[in-house]
C-alpha cells in the first residue's frame, strides 16, 4: 500500500506538471486570439476553460480519493484480522471456500495486484470527476450567456412528472406505516388485506415508470460505487455469492488468510509457552514427555521469555503419567466442551452413527461407545416395531379381502337359488 501511495503521488505531480505547462499556455493563447478577433465571451473558449480547470480538480480530487482510500484499506485489513483471530467470517469467508493453494497464490500476488489496481482506480476516478466538473462548468458557463430560458423550459416540461413520482413514493409510505400494517408500521402484519390487494393493483402501473427511473439510478449507483471501490481489495465490487470471479478480492482473501494463519497471538503464545517448557526441561535434564501438574498451584517455576517473566506449574515426578494425562484431558474437555468436536473418538462416533443411520442430538454431554450401542439398539427396536406394524396391518388386511370373497360367494349362491326357483 506504500509503494500504491508513492506511485499515486508520483502520478499525480507529473499529471499536474503536464497539465499546468502543456495545457495552461495553449488557453492562454487560444484567449488572446479570440480577443484579438473582438470575441473574448466566444463559447468555444470558455468551454476549454472550463476543460482545463476542470483537468485540474479531477486531478486533485482522485489524488486525495485515493490517499484516503489506501488509509481507510489499513483500517479495513486491521479490523478483517481481528474478526479472523476470532472466528468471525462475516465480512470475509471461511479459507473453506478455497483451497490451501489457491489461498497462498493469492498471498503471492497480493502486494502487486493491490499496487496495479490502485492505479487504475486512481485513472479512472480521475476521469469521472473530469466529467462530472466539465460538465457541471458547462452547465454554469450556459447559464451565464443568456441560456437561462431554454433550461427553464425544460425544467417546466420536467416537473410535472418528477412532483407525481415523488408524491407517489411518499403516498405508498404513508399508507403502509399507517393504513396496511398493524401499530402504526412496527410488526409485518396486514391490518387492511383487501384495500392492500386494490392499491398495489392500481399502482402498477404508476410503479413501471418509476421502475424505469429507479434502474437509472441503480445503474449510477452502481458506476459511483464501482469507481471508488474499484482499488480496494478487500471490498469486492461483485455480490456475495459471485466473489469468487473477483481475481482481486480472491487475492486479499489468500494474504489476510496466511495472515491470520501465522500471526494469531494465541497460538503464537501457546507455542511460546511450549518451547519455554521444552528448554527448561532439556536444561534440567528430565524427559520432554513429562507434563505439568495443574494441580500443584503452591509451587511455581519463572521462565524468562523475550525479556518478560512467565509462571507455571511446578514439574513433578514422572510417576503415573497416563492417569495424570487422563485428568488433564478430562479437565479440558469439562471446560471446554466445545473442543470435544474436534476429537479423534468424537469424530469416528459421528461417522459410524451416520453410517448406521443414527441421529444424535446436539448437547454438550460427550458420545461413548455405550451412547451407540444404546441408540443402534432403540434404532433396532423402531425398526422391528415398524416391522410388526406392517405385518399386523398385511393380517388384517387379508382377513379383510377373505371375508369380502366369502360374502360374494354366498352372494352368488343366493342369486343361483332365486334362479331355480323362478324356473321351476
Amino acid at each position: 500500500m506504500f509503494i500504491g501511495g508513492i506511485v499515486v503521488y508520483v502520478a499525480t505531480i507529473n499529471l499536474m506538471s503536464e497539465t499546468v505547462i502543456g495545457i495552461g499556455p495553449f488557453a492562454d493563447f487560444l484567449k488572446n486570439v479570440f480577443d484579438d478577433v473582438g470575441q473574448s465571451d466566444n463559447i468555444v473558449v470558455r468551454l476549454f476553460l472550463v476543460f482545463y480547470y476542470s483537468l485540474i480538480v479531477a486531478i486533485s480530487l482522485a489524488c486525495v480519493l485515493s490517499f484516503l482510500t489506501i488509509l481507510h484499506m489499513v483500517s479495513s485489513f486491521r479490523t478483517n484480522l481481528f474478526a479472523l483471530y476470532k472466528g468471525d467470517f462475516s465480512g470475509i469467508p471461511p479459507p473453506i471456500t478455497q483451497g490451501a493453494v489457491s489461498l497462498c497464490v493469492g498471498c503471492i500476488k497480493f502486494a502487486g495486484f493491490q499496487v496495479g489496481y490502485i492505479l487504475w482506480g486512481y485513472m479512472l476516478s480521475l476521469i469521472v470527476f473530469l466529467v462530472v466538473a466539465f460538465i457541471l462548468g458547462s452547465i454554469i458557463t450556459l447559464l451565464s450567456n443568456a441560456v437561462v430560458d431554454w433550461l427553464v423550459n425544460k425544467v417546466l416540461q420536467i416537473w410535472p412528472g418528477v412532483l407525481i413520482g415523488i408524491a407517489i413514493l411518499i403516498l405508498q409510505k404513508l399508507l403502509a406505516r399507517y393504513v396496511f400494517l398493524q401499530g402504526d408500521g412496527a410488526h409485518l402484519r396486514l391490518d387492511n388485506r383487501r384495500l392492500f390487494f386494490i392499491f398495489t393493483y392500481f399502482m402498477f402501473f404508476y410503479n413501471i415508470f418509476l421502475g424505469l427511473v429507479s434502474c437509472l439510478l441503480r445503474i449510477i449507483k452502481a458506476i459511483v460505487v464501482g469507481t471508488l471501490f474499484l482499488c480496494r481489495l478487500d471490498r469486492s465490487t461483485l455480490p456475495r455469492n459471485w466473489e469468487s470471479f473477483d481475481p482481486g478480492f480472491n487475492t486479499y482473501q489468500g494474504y489476510i488468510h496466511m495472515e491470520a494463519a501465522h500471526t494469531n497471538p494465541t497460538v503464537n503464545v501457546f507455542l511460546r509457552l511450549l518451547k519455554s517448557l521444552s528448554q527448561s526441561r532439556k536444561s534440567s535434564g528430565q524427559s520432554s514427555s513429562v507434563s505439568l501438574e495443574m494441580t500443584n498451584l503452591g509451587s511455581y517455576n519463572q521462565l524468562e521469555n523475550d525479556g518478560e517473566s512467565i509462571k507455571y506449574p511446578a514439574i513433578r515426578g514422572t510417576t503415573n503419567l497416563a492417569a495424570r494425562f487422563n485428568w488433564h484431558v478430562a479437565y479440558t474437555l469439562l471446560l471446554n466442551p466445545g473442543v470435544r468436536i474436534y476429537r479423534k473418538g468424537f469424530i469416528q462416533s459421528m461417522k459410524k452413527a451416520m453410517i448406521l443411520g443414527i441421529k444424535i442430538p446436539i448437547s454438550d454431554t460427550p458420545v461413548t461407545d455405550f451412547d451407540l450401542v444404546k441408540l443402534e439398539a432403540e434404532r433396532e427396536k423402531e425398526i422391528e416395531e415398524e416391522k410388526e406394524a406392517k405385518k399386523a396391518q398385511k393380517t388384517q388386511n387379508g382377513k379383510q379381502e377373505n371375508g369380502s370373497v366369502f360374502h360374494n360367494i354366498l352372494n352368488r349362491k343366493r342369486v343361483s337359488n332365486i334362479d331355480s326357483t323362478k324356473n321351476v
